[in-house]
């Protein structure tokens, strides 16, 4: 019976003798060891940061917000974020949300 999508008892026998016959013995070894090559490969990538993701943060951090500037009657504002838009812009390009229509 699949308990919490985890198969046991004759489901598990029935997928490795499905796997045995289509990798063979020979390959089994071959086809984990690749396997546990690619988890390690992966928690090792996946606990260094890259160095992309590490400029950004520390430019976000020391970087100063823009100072404001003089609003015009053409100048809208996000509702969400508060990020200038252009009059032609549908949709906020800092947080995604759908700008207002103007009124002309």
């Amino acid at each position: 019976m699949l308990a919490l999508g985890i198969p046991m008892g004759p489901e598990l026998i029935v997928i490795l003798v499905v796997v045995v016959l289509i990798f063979g013995v020979g390959k089994l070894s071959d086809v984990g060891g690749a396997l546990g090559k690619s988890i390690r490969e992966f928690r090792k990538e996946a606990k260094v940061p890259d160095d992309e993701t590490e400029q950004l943060s520390t430019d976000d951090q020391s970087s100063a917000p823009p100072p404001p500037e003089a609003q015009n009657s053409s100048a809208r504002t996000c509702v969400s974020c508060q990020a200038q838009l252009t009059p032609d812009v549908k949709f906020c390009g800092e947080c995604g949300a759908a700008t207002q229509a103007t009124v002309q």
